[in-house]
């Protein structure tokens, strides 16, 4: 009796909470059906090729990846959720792209990890990526529709037209532009690199932007690059044993009862969500249980050791770059620190209050490194430039950050302003002299 009164107790508490939730209309906050929200969504899910979970490492995530020798783990191919899209390639993109370059395409690729991917934004539209390609198209639709507003092809003949006609804005190089977003999150530099050359490179872009920096900063300098984390963990452990697997998917169950969801809906939400915005998701350790200050150099040789690694990864990429003739834009991706106190939102403010002295500091002095580390692999080439985003929301009105590298939609617009320039100056087209 007392047994059956032990099991038939949770069961109909159960039973009586899927009631109320779907009589009331919020059973999606406690199903599968609707994403878990952003956080969830953009946790990567490592899945075998049969696109399986390993036991024993978790699996909570949405987005899915799968190992790759040749550069650590890739996006699975052909998924979305309310929140991003993947293509056949695995990019973040919604249409395929063809290996092949159709004639009139200027294609842009963009390489880097959860700040290039777009971490956090609401959707792939709302990315720098997407934003970058809306703008240069529709600078083209403006010179076809309205070629009087920008600099002639060729200069007039009398003195005071030349002056009137340079005057105008220069016009870009025509065609279609193709903004293809194949960052990774959790990528370091070494990802970038082997990405660029292994898969990229066979794409012919024409433009190349590599955001990033932090992950090199958080990445021990025994690495190469970002791989599964805990992967070696989890190797030496012998895969943590059958029962740590079965335990896990055990819990996995448990999570899922209504009843179990609504405790963790209603009474630990706040805690909980104050805690994923402090820690970046998809940030690559070796064990599974590694906190962010784990993740910071014990000390400044460790440190610049980090940055030497970023270093000689940029110089292989602008050596590509220079070889293939293709322009190379380096950006060092933005992270809160460089936020002013008098511009910080209460979301900020809390992110920044988890984030001891020790983390602010190696950071300042890391991301001066990462930008003495880019200037010096920039000036192998006139094919690679830098763009040094570290500061660029120190005075930005509004929220900026939703993590220390997570950027919000309308902190991702900047960005892609500033892109926006650097290309566009690169495809300035010179108005040929009077009668050539």
């Amino acid at each position: 009796m007392v047994l059956l009164l032990l099991i038939g107790i949770p069961v109909g508490l159960e039973f009586l909470t899927r009631i109320v939730t779907h009589a009331t209309g919020t059973s999606d906050r406690f199903t599968g059906a609707q994403a878990a929200g952003a956080i969830n969504s953009y946790q990567l899910r490592f899945v075998d090729k049969a696109g399986q979970p390993y036991m024993g490492l978790p699996d909570s995530g949405e987005l899915k990846a799968v190992r790759d020798p040749l550069v650590g783990y890739r996006l699975a191919a052909n998924q979305q959720s309310d929140f991003w899209q993947i293509n056949e390639n695995g990019f973040r993109e919604t249409e395929p792209v063809p290996s092949s370059k159709p004639a009139g395409e200027i294609r842009i690729f963009v390489l880097g990890g959860s700040t290039a991917f777009g971490q956090l934004s609401s959707n792939n539209q709302t990315t720098f990526t997407s934003k970058l390609e809306t703008r240069l198209n529709e600078r083209v639709a403006q010179q076809r529709a309205n070629p009087n507003q920008f600099q002639p092809s060729a200069l007039p003949f009398r003195a005071d037209q030349v002056q009137a006609a340079l005057a105008l804005p220069p016009r870009i190089r025509d065609g279609q532009y193709r903004v293809i977003n194949a960052a990774v999150p959790g990528y370091a530099s070494g990802n970038d690199l082997a990405l660029l050359t292994q898969q990229v490179a066979a794409y012919n872009p024409d433009f190349v932007v590599v955001m990033g920096g932090y992950a090199d900063l958080m990445l021990p300098s025994t690495d190469r690059g970002s791989d599964v984390p805990g992967l070696e963990q989890y190797l030496t452990s012998g895969g943590q044993g059958f029962g740590a697997g079965l335990g896990d998917q055990v819990a996995a169950w448990f999570n899922q009862l209504y009843i179990v969801q609504g405790v963790k809906h209603y009474g630990l939400q706040r805690q909980q969500s104050e805690q994923q915005l402090v820690e970046p998701l998809n940030l690559y350790a070796p064990t599974l249980d590694a906190t962010l200050s784990d993740r910071l150099p014990a000390d400044s040789a460790e440190l610049d050791q980090r940055v030497q690694r970023y270093g000689n990864h940029l110089r292989q990429m602008v050596r590509w770059a220079s070889a293939n003739q293709k322009r190379l834009i380096i950006g060092i991706e933005p992270e809160i620190s460089t936020r002013q106190p008098e511009t910080l939102t209460p979301e900020e403010s809390a992110i920044l209050a988890e984030l001891d002295n020790s983390y602010l500091e190696q950071m300042r002095t890391g991301y001066e490194g990462l930008a003495a580390a880019a200037n010096q692999a920039s000036q192998l080439s006139a094919n690679a430039q830098v763009l040094n985003f570290y500061p660029l929301y120190a005075t930005f009105a509004g929220q900026a950050f939703k993590s220390p590298v997570g950027l919000t939609d309308e902190a991702h617009t900047l960005v892609s302003d500033r892109l926006y320039d650097a290309i566009a100056s690169q495809l300035a087209l010179q108005p040929q002299p009077f009668g050539l």
